[in-house]
């Protein structure tokens, strides 16, 4: 018995199925979800005779990866159904928030989480929980506004962080900010801006400065 075609398990009526979490805590927002144990007993239910997973490791044989500033984990998941073999990144987060130092039950949690997710993206299974939970997340003002200034602190934080490194390298203000051309009282502007993107921008000539030969 070979496993159900996308449509009719992205048609699955999964509501005995699913479970509640808040979107974020203290949240009256409630958001369905499939466990991973549900996920792979209805894929054996509709047809799937294997499945497997796992999660991909990286150069120092540990399963979270960073981006280049060593920020933004995430956990690079695997799944195997009869022998077809998908992948799916999913960042370390709890709820809406990212987890910047995350422990090894956090990071289980996104090797479940990314599980569910290649499962829906791949088969259909589950995948109109996702969409839900992201037209609800989008569509709720104070979330998004809530996002933003999460990710505002975020990238304060690496600007403060290559900042001092490339201050380190090049010697003194003056010169970083020549390089940058930029002033103090510009980059103290943006800190408080809500310009996420002439903060990457930043961020961005930042790691140019730190990678290139600039003395």
């Amino acid at each position: 018995m070979a496993l159900k075609s996308f449509k009719d398990l992205f048609n699955l009526d999964l509501t005995k199925e699913v479970a509640k979490r808040p979107v974020k805590k203290n949240s009256n927002l409630q958001l369905d979800y499939l466990e991973w144990a549900n996920c792979i007993k209805l894929l054996h239910e509709h047809g799937a005779e294997t499945v497997r997973y796992g999660m991909n490791k990286n150069e120092n044989n540990y399963p979270c990866f960073y981006d280049h500033n060593g920020e933004a984990p995430f956990v690079s998941v695997w799944v195997e159904i009869d022998g077809q073999r998908y992948e799916e990144d999913y960042p370390v987060v709890n709820g809406i928030y990212v987890v910047n130092s995350p422990n090894q039950l956090e990071i289980n949690r996104a090797k479940q989480r990314g599980f569910v997710k290649a499962v829906a993206i791949n088969t259909g299974l589950g995948l109109s929980l996702w969409i839900k939970e992201e037209q609800l997340i989008n569509d709720d003002k104070e979330i998004q506004k809530e996002m933003n200034q999460d990710e505002s602190r975020t990238l304060n934080d690496q600007i403060t962080r290559l900042f001092a490194q490339a201050l380190t390298k090049v010697g003194n203000k003056e010169t970083l900010y020549g390089i940058l051309q930029s002033s103090k009282e510009e980059v103290s502007k943006l800190y408080s801006s809500k310009d996420h993107a002439a903060k990457k921008i930043l961020i961005s000539k930042l790691d140019v400065i730190l990678n290139d030969n600039v003395n």
